[in-house]
């Protein structure tokens, strides 16, 4: 792929990342402060928004990529999908609007459905970008693209941090999501007319050699029998969990410990930036797949530590702690985004992008309303104090970086169950 068309195609990753992360991070805190205001549910109906439409995303994703892999217009099998990017970015405005009036229940029904209704579309345009990205990406080029592709995203990342916090003092929840609804359907509209086109000759020569998909469940069915990639669903389920569970708990964290995020990002751009050179280098040096095992056996034996930070001590002692948890947790993070898609194109046949993608995508996603479903309890029942060390809401926080720890083992011990296909 040209650098170029690359830039072009990535410039949609910046819409994704910001809708999901104001999403996410946000829209839960924001319900918690002003819709749902019942005392000891406020958490798990705010999280439960987020369990409903993940999971209905996540199951779109089975059929997401069957229907790409057999799609055939004149703009692609691809492409087309990313108009849905319209209805997406709509529902996603409405997550801004409350209704004073509503009760509980009928209050609940929007959110669940205004957020499926995004999720779901999002799920169908996502999994369509992401194969067609596979297309036109030969095995040469996997690590740069795959760190450029999360290069843009952490984009879109980063500025939904440090502008959501600054726009909730100015502006209403509705005035957000109004904004990052259009930029998320801005950026994905300027990849479908500017960006790369597919290569349609290629598609018809697939076709015929039979490589494009026949039934949905025929082609289910290969994805699990294909035991390589079998164990690679079963690494990604488990390291994306565990990395989702401290990802959601971060702006609470940070609240509670009365660090704005404004302040910490000074810090954490250079270590992220750092992460992202240092792991394309031993990408080339070890491989992809063997500099991914390291990394996730890294953050099994150094995550437990942050169980005990940021406990004890105030004023610039605390900031450190806080860094320090950051970075750790940045490590497995970046590693993570950086290598999951690059082992993933590894591990797919040609002509089956979209479909692997699909069931690769929905098992990544599942983590996701798990994850949150998991957090909304756990901070309800275990904000307690325990052996006068953790205070308040810091002993649940604690249970959920020794719960990432877990899950980040067991994926290390499917990734070394994977044989490497990489090339040469």
């Amino acid at each position: 792929m040209k650098k170029t068309d690359l830039l072009k195609l990535s410039i949609a990753q910046i819409g994704n990342s910001m809708s999901f992360m104001v999403m996410f991070l946000f829209l839960p805190i924001y319900l918690i402060n002003n819709v749902f205001t019942i005392p000891g549910l406020e958490n798990t109906l705010s999280y439960s928004i987020i369990t409903i439409s993940f999971t209905a995303g996540a199951i779109t994703y089975i059929f997401a990529g069957y229907l790409s892999d057999k799609t055939r217009t004149r703009f692609g099998r691809r492409r087309p999908f990313l108009l849905l990017v319209i209805p997406a970015a709509t529902a996603y405005i409405f997550l801004g609007v409350s209704f004073a009036s509503l009760s509980i229940p009928l209050t609940f029904a929007f959110f669940a459905i205004m957020a499926s209704i995004y999720a779901i579309l999002y799920r169908f345009n996502y999994c369509a970008y992401w194969a067609l990205y596979m297309d036109l990406t030969k095995p040469e080029e996997r690590v740069t693209t795959s760190i450029i592709f999360n290069l843009f995203g952490t984009i879109g990342t980063v500025v939904a941090l440090v502008l959501t916090p600054i726009l909730q003092e100015v502006i209403s929840f509705f005035m957000i999501t109004l904004f990052v609804g259009l930029i998320f359907m801005g950026t994905v509209l300027f990849a479908f007319f500017f960006g790369p086109k597919e290569d349609l000759e290629k598609i018809q020569k697939e076709d015929e050699m039979g490589t494009a998909p026949t039934k949905i469940t025929d082609t289910l069915k290969e994805t699990i029998s294909n035991k390589n990639f079998a164990k690679y669903l079963f690494a990604s389920f488990f390291f994306v969990l565990g990395f989702q569970l401290s990802v959601l708990i971060l702006i609470p964290y940070l609240e509670i410990q009365a660090i704005e995020l404004l302040y910490l990002l000074p810090c954490i751009l250079p270590i992220a930036i750092f992460y992202f050179i240092f792991f394309n280098r031993i990408a080339k040096s070890w491989g992809k797949l063997k500099a991914f095992r390291f990394i996730i056996i890294f953050g099994v034996c150094t995550i437990p530590i942050t169980m005990f930070l940021g406990v004890v001590g105030t004023g610039v002692i605390l900031f450190i702690q806080v860094l320090i948890i950051i970075s750790l947790i940045l490590f497995v993070v970046i590693a993570i985004l950086s290598f999951q898609y690059a082992v993933l194109m590894d591990l797919t046949p040609t002509g089956r992008e979209a479909t692997y993608s699909g069931v690769y995508l929905f098992v990544i996603v599942i983590p996701i309303p798990i994850a949150s479903a998991l957090i909304g309890p756990i901070r309800d029942l275990l904000s307690i104090d325990v052996l006068n060390f953790w205070h308040g809401e810091s002993f649940s926080f604690a249970i959920i970086f020794l719960i990432t720890t877990i899950f980040l083992a067991i994926s290390y011990i499917f990734l070394r169950q994977i044989q490497s296909t990489e090339a040469k």
